[in-house]
């Protein structure tokens, strides 16, 4: 029996797939944590994890004080 992928790798996976289909442009504002667990429906830290991971996919990038970016190709 297949084990599901941890809640931040699934948030994280289905954002990826809304960078690589255009939902989200590059250089483009990511919603904050806050509102990515809102709209996923889990934890802050969750939401902070599923952050992180896009960031080690180099998918994104932050800016202090700014948020959280689509990187570009």
């Amino acid at each position: 029996m297949p084990t599901r992928p941890p809640h931040y790798r699934r948030v994280a996976d289905d954002i990826e797939q809304k960078i690589r289909s255009g939902e989200y442009l590059p250089g483009q504002q990511l919603p904050s944590v806050s509102e990515i667990g809102e709209i996923y429906n889990v934890a802050r830290s969750t939401a902070y994890r599923a952050v992180k991971e896009l960031h080690e996919r180099n998918l994104v990038y932050g800016q202090q004080g700014q948020g959280v970016f689509v990187a570009d190709d």
